[in-house]
C-alpha cells in the first residue's frame, strides 16, 4: 500500500484536529500537504476548480475585442472586452474538433480557429463553420464557445469554473467595505512580472501573511513590522499594519513619494491592509498605491507567482510619476525576489521523508487560519462525492 495515495483517508482526523485547535496549542499541516501528489490533486479539483480565481485587471482590456488568455493546470480561459462594455469569458477551445483557439493576448475582431477556420464573434456564439450544410442536425446557435462564470470588484476580474458557486460579492463579504476608501477602481497597473517558483503555492501563500519572517528575510525592504490579523466575514483573511507612511518604499528611504490616493480617509488612511483572498490572491493596499501577487499552482512543488503594481490614475498622469515611480518597483521586486528564494529553501527543507510539522509562533495566527481553511475546503468537497 502507497501511503501517499492513502493520506487524506487516514489523516483525515488528525488534520481537522490540527486545525481546529488553537493556533498556539498546535502545529503546522505536515509536510505531504506540501509534496503530496494525493493531496495537490484533492486541492486543484476541490478548491482551485471551484472558486473564484483572480486573473487580471480590467485596464489590460480596455476596448471591445481585447483578450488575453488565463491559463490553470491544463485548462485555458479567454477573457475579453464585449461589445456591450463588459467582460466576458470562455473555454478556449474550438467547439469543433477542440483546437486551442487563442494565446497570449492582444485584439480580435472574431475568434477564428486556426484549424479549420470557424468563427465566433466576441459574444461566443458560432458565426462561420464552413462545409457544415450537409451535418444532419447540425445548428450554429448549439455550437458557440462554452463561457465561463466571469464578474468583476474595484477593477480587478475573477473567473469561476463551477457554475454552482456562490456570486463574488457574496464570496468577498465584508471585504469591499475594507477596501472602499482605496478606491481600486481608479486605480491602474503599470508593470506585472511573472515568476516560477519552486515551492508549494500554500508556502507561498502562507509567507504573505505572517510577520515573523520580515526583519530575517527582508531587514532592508521591510524590517520589523507587527500586522495583527482583523476580523473578517468573507472567503479573505487580512491584517493590518498602523503606520503614518506608505510601506511601498522602504524605511530608510528618505526619497520623494506620491501623495496619498485623494479623498483617503478613516482607517484607511493611517495604514496598510494586508489580504488574502482565498485561495491564493494577495492584496496588499496603502496610503497612495497598490500591488498584489497571485498564487497559481503547477505542481505539488511549483507555483507561478504574477505580480502587479498598481497607482492611482491621478498619480500615473503625474510628470514625476517615471521619476518617482522606479524606486517603489525596485523596493516591491526586492521582497518578491526575497520571498520567491526563501520559500525555496522552505520547500528543500519540507521535501525530507523525515521532516516534520513545527509549532506556531504567536506571529503566525494568519497562517493556522489558512491552513484551517484549506483543509476544510479540501474535505467538505470530499465528503460530499
Amino acid at each position: 500500500m502507497n501511503p501517499e495515495r492513502n493520506f487524506l483517508e487516514t489523516n483525515q482526523k488528525a488534520l481537522f484536529e490540527t486545525t481546529e485547535s488553537h493556533f498556539l496549542e498546535t502545529s503546522s499541516l505536515p509536510p505531504e500537504c506540501y509534496k503530496s501528489d494525493e493531496f495537490f490533486q484533492a486541492e486543484i479539483d476541490n478548491i482551485f476548480f471551484k472558486y473564484w480565481l483572480f486573473v487580471g485587471r480590467e485596464e489590460k482590456v480596455p476596448t471591445a475585442g481585447d483578450y488575453f488568455v488565463f491559463d490553470l493546470l491544463g485548462e485555458s480561459v479567454i477573457v475579453l472586452r464585449n461589445p456591450e462594455g463588459g467582460i466576458s469569458a470562455f473555454q478556449n477551445f474550438c467547439r469543433h474538433r477542440g483546437a486551442r483557439l487563442l494565446d497570449g493576448e492582444g485584439s480580435v475582431k472574431m475568434i477564428r480557429c486556426p484549424f479549420h477556420n470557424w468563427g465566433y464573434d466576441l459574444d461566443g456564439s458560432l458565426m462561420g463553420a464552413p462545409d457544415m450544410k450537409k451535418s444532419i442536425n447540425f445548428a450554429k446557435e448549439k455550437n458557440g464557445l462554452v463561457p465561463i462564470r466571469v464578474e468583476t470588484w474595484e477593477g480587478f476580474i475573477f473567473i469561476n469554473f463551477d457554475t454552482d458557486a456562490a456570486p463574488l460579492m457574496e464570496f468577498l463579504g465584508d471585504l469591499p467595505d475594507k477596501m472602499h476608501g482605496y478606491q481600486l477602481q481608479k486605480m491602474r497597473c503599470v508593470m506585472e512580472k511573472n515568476h516560477l517558483v519552486k515551492c508549494n503555492w500554500k508556502l507561498y501563500t502562507e509567507v504573505d501573511m505572517e510577520d515573523y519572517h520580515a526583519p530575517t528575510v527582508h531587514p532592508v525592504s521591510i524590517g520589523q513590522q507587527v500586522f495583527p490579523r482583523q476580523p473578517s466575514s468573507g472567503e479573505y483573511e487580512t491584517t493590518f499594519f498602523e503606520y503614518p507612511r506608505t510601506v511601498s518604499v522602504t524605511s530608510v528611504d528618505n526619497g520623494k513619494i506620491f501623495p496619498k490616493i485623494p479623498g483617503i480617509s478613516g482607517k484607511e488612511a493611517t495604514g496598510t491592509y494586508f489580504t488574502m483572498i482565498y485561495p491564493g490572491f494577495f492584496l496588499v493596499t496603502t496610503q497612495d498605491s497598490s500591488w498584489w501577487i497571485n498564487k497559481l499552482p503547477e505542481t505539488p512543488t511549483t507555483t507561478k507567482v504574477h505580480v502587479g503594481y498598481c497607482f492611482p490614475e491621478s498619480t500615473v498622469a503625474r510628470d514625476d510619476f517615471k521619476d518617482i515611480s522606479p524606486r517603489y518597483i525596485s523596493r516591491w521586486d526586492m521582497v518578491i525576489d526575497e520571498d520567491n528564494r526563501i520559500c525555496e529553501r522552505q520547500q528543500l527543507g519540507v521535501n525530507s521523508r523525515w521532516c516534520l510539522p513545527g509549532r506556531f509562533s504567536f506571529h503566525e495566527e494568519v497562517v493556522h487560519a489558512m491552513n484551517k481553511w484549506v483543509i476544510g475546503k479540501v474535505y467538505a468537497r470530499r465528503d460530499e462525492n
